[in-house]
């Protein structure tokens, strides 16, 4: 006889984020406040990005999973609770797609599969009913179906410590009157807070610009997310941030941010949309574009494949890296694909690269005369050099080949944080050791007020 009171439910939902007053976090975090009574949440919040090269993406492309044990007797009651109050949402603002999906049990292999090839390709929203009717003990979706793609890869992307990175974002929430009104946040204490955890925290401050980068722009729900290894080191961290507007609730998310978790899964196959990782040989050298871009011709060493790449105006400094790239040069490319119609052919948009060669370059300059020494110049096509001081000539000199001196190394090299994509690994992350397990802590979640 199973244990009714050990059932394990996984609940993942996905594109909400153009609801009125509200996005998939802030969903996620209404549908917690109504289950917190009924189960037991065995998991933070997860906060999934999936491909961000998908066009049609919704911001950032993230999905979200709750995982709770539950009575087995209420599950159809938590199942209902979560689709109401999607639908309470939805009917606020018909122009969305959202799907949800419940899984009960241990995750299938099928939906942890799905979940990678969410992450590094397109995937159809006919497969994801597939898997949703064999998989899944219940499911909804609405509009084209898309938001069930998301939901699903979700569930299958439990972030096991033992095979996967993870981090956390801590997420505030405004009152609902204030969402129309600009964010007002002290930057100096921002600023402060993430020097004195700094060991701790990433992507709260881009460090080339100082501009502190944790507020959204748009009117929606979230007043600030802050990023970092440890649920603690954040809750100490909103204590110590000045803000000028009441904070309503917030919640902690786990979360495969800054984890480079789409390159664990990419190849070098030059495919639509699809997320690339692979070997490059520079075919020529770099010019920049109308718009600060920087592009250049490269061949993909895997397939032979040629290619345009590109560092976009928004990657900053990032850039001056990729112009003194030159042909015979290697590197090892992280980015997306675009099929680009006008051109017949493909571009790599760059999230970073690692230059795995420097090619010796030289340049060439007349020889010196070998019986005065002054700098010779060329006798005419094919007849060698003269020296116009001393007269001697000769067909057999040829040019003296001078090293240049490269001002690029072998080596990683990272936009700056504020235009970093979420998934991207920053460089305060590097050389940190892996995080083999975690813990619920007692405030991971919190309503201080209702919002409306």
């Amino acid at each position: 006889m199973p244990d009714l009171k050990n059932t394990t439910l996984h609940i993942g939902f996905d594109d909400t984020d153009s609801l009125k007053g509200g996005c998939t976090t802030y969903l996620a975090l209404r549908i917690i406040e109504l289950l917190a009574p009924l189960v037991n949440f065995i998991d933070y919040p997860r906060l999934i990005r999936n491909n961000p090269n998908i066009p049609w993406k919704t911001r950032g492309n993230g999905a979200i999973c709750l995982t709770l044990k539950v009575n087995e007797k209420i599950v159809e009651r938590i199942a209902r609770i979560a689709l109401e109050t999607l639908n309470e949402l939805l009917e606020e603002d018909p122009n969305t797609n959202p799907g949800m999906a419940f899984v009960k049990g241990e995750i299938p292999e099928e939906i942890i599969q799905f979940s990678r090839e969410a992450l590094t390709d397109i995937i159809e929203i006919s497969t994801a009913k597939d898997i949703a009717e064999k998989f899944c003990f219940k499911y909804y979706s609405t509009g084209n179906g898309r938001g069930l793609i998301g939901a699903i890869a979700a569930i299958g992307n439990p972030l096991n410590p033992l095979d996967e990175d993870f981090t956390f974002e801590l997420l505030t929430y405004r009152k609902s009157e204030n969402i129309s009104r600009k964010r007002i946040l002290n930057e100096k204490s921002v600023a402060a807070v993430d020097n004195k955890y700094s060991a701790e925290v990433f992507n709260n401050i881009d460090e080339e610009s100082k501009k502190v980068i944790i507020a959204p722009a748009g009117l929606d729900p979230v007043l600030y997310g802050i990023r970092g290894e440890n649920p603690l080191t954040l809750l100490n961290m909103m204590g110590e941030i000045e803000v000028h507007e009441p904070i309503s609730s917030y919640c902690i998310f786990r979360t495969n941010q800054g984890t480079d978790q789409h390159f664990k899964y990419a190849s070098s196959e030059v495919q639509n949309f699809n997320v690339f990782k692979g070997e490059i040989r520079i075919l020529e050298t770099p010019k920049t574009i109308l718009g600060g871009h920087v592009i250049f011709r490269g061949e993909v060493i895997s397939n032979k494949i040629k290619v345009d790449v590109a560092a976009f105006e928004p990657s900053k400094s990032f850039r001056n890296t990729i112009r003194e790239l030159l042909p015979e040069d290697k590197i090892l490319a992280y980015g997306g694909v675009r099929y680009k119609k006008e051109f017949q052919g493909f571009t790599v948009q760059l999230e970073k690269c690692e230059i795995i060669f420097v090619s010796e370059q030289f340049r060439e300059e007349s020889p010196l005369c070998p019986s005065c020494s002054k700098r010779m110049v060329s006798n005419g096509l094919n007849k060698g050099y003269k020296c116009r001081k001393c007269g001697h000539k000769s067909r057999e000199i040829k040019k003296n080949k001078i090293p240049v001196e490269r001002r690029i190394t072998t080596g990683l090299y990272i936009p700056p944080a504020q235009s970093q994509r979420h998934l991207i690994k920053p460089n305060r992350r590097y050389n940190l050791p892996q995080k083999d397990t975690y813990f619920l802590i007692e405030n991971w979640w919190k309503v201080t007020s209702k919002s409306n």
